[in-house]
């Protein structure tokens, strides 16, 4: 049976600095507008200087702003590009980040053993325990992203692994989950991306026709001793969801 999960409410500065990407994408800060004055939008929000500043800070790492000392804050001209592939982002910043409503409902939580493929990408035996988590991401009510989710066994005590079967909800935002249940941080990932068609995805009960396009992300993500720590296939419908990706020249 699915669950919905109900949406938590973020820390203000994270409120806030989807607030402004919306804006920002959206066309009402285009590329090289300067940002409201740090007073004028605490004054706006009813925060502090120091929650906008945590904000915007979060938005130049991601390369959304440019801050030019001095003289204030600026879109920057990568701001309009649409679910950078060089970023990783958590599915709730990605869909908010783009102005449509987040969802998520958790198809199944259970625990399994690791094949010899997916052993070899979480360098566990084959057959070591592993928690696996199928989920669907809507934005706005329709499904735009299917996820498998795979958690090694060793990442998660007996506490962690009750509570997660318990109340998978608990899991999103993902990155987050790692970093404060699990004591996790995700420094890169490797990903892989492949088109495929409906017929070949192994999610339970995939609510599309067989001959569907998807656009497959498989990654595995690795924490600052370089140890992978969990596996995701991600299956994107065909035009679902646009991805964008920032190339240099080699010099």
């Amino acid at each position: 049976m699915q669950r919905t999960i109900p949406v938590r409410s973020a820390p203000l500065s994270q409120q806030i600095a989807e607030i402004l990407i919306r804006r920002i994408r959206s066309g009402i800060y285009p590329p090289d507008a300067q940002l409201p004055p740090e007073h004028d939008l605490a004054a706006e929000f009813h925060v502090s200087r120091a929650t906008v500043r945590s904000a915007t800070s979060a938005l130049a790492a991601r390369g959304l702003v440019v801050r030019r000392q001095g003289v204030g804050t600026f879109a920057s001209r990568l701001s309009r590009i649409s679910n950078p592939l060089n970023e990783a982002l958590d599915f709730h910043e990605m869909i908010t980040g783009d102005g449509h409503r987040f969802g998520v409902q958790v198809v199944g939580c259970e625990w399994g053993v690791a094949e010899a493929r997916l052993a070899d990408l979480l360098q566990v035996d084959p057959g070591d325990p592993v928690l696996r988590s199928h989920k669907i991401f809507t934005a706005d009510g329709n499904a735009v992203i299917f996820c498998i989710n795979t958690l090694p066994g060793w990442l998660l005590d007996e506490e962690a692994s009750r509570s997660v079967l318990d109340r998978p909800e608990s899991t999103e935002p993902f990155f987050e989950f790692l970093r404060t249940r699990l004591g996790q941080t995700v420094e890169y990932h490797v990903a892989h991306l492949k088109p495929e068609i409906a017929a070949d995805c192994p999610f339970p009960g995939l609510p599309l026709q067989p001959s569907a396009p998807l656009l497959v992300i498989e990654e595995v993500g690795f924490n600052s001793e370089e140890r992978p720590i969990w596996h995701a296939l991600e299956y994107f419908p065909g035009g679902a969801m646009t991805f964008e990706l920032v190339r240099q020249r080699s010099r």
